[in-house]
């Protein structure tokens, strides 16, 4: 498995309005890709800190969506007032212990 995570710095108050637009708009395009496994979202709800982060049954999974994925970092550090641009890395998944 692989896995794309984005990071940047939101504004704290408007991490449920990041949430809101993931759900709605971003994962359900999310799911139509290919090889797509699951999101996770974490936030620190004081400094704003965020983490999302998609996996792929594979790193050609993850490459096929690198557009999707760029577009959906930067339109939640735009709708979360970021104060730098969102830092995104790709991993290669060696333990993945969710049920």
């Amino acid at each position: 498995m692989h896995a794309r995570s984005g990071t940047y710095d939101a504004s704290p108050e408007r991490l449920e309005e990041i949430a809101r637009e993931l759900e709605s708009e971003l994962l359900p395009r999310y799911r139509e890709q290919r090889g797509y496994k699951g999101f996770t979202l974490l936030v620190d709800r004081t400094s704003g800190r965020t983490i999302g982060t998609s996996y792929w049954d594979d790193e050609a999974a993850l490459q096929e969506a690198d557009q999707l994925g760029s577009e959906a970092q930067k339109r939640a550090a735009e709708r979360g007032g970021a104060s730098r641009p969102p830092v995104h890395e790709s991993w290669e998944v060696l333990i993945d212990d969710i049920p």
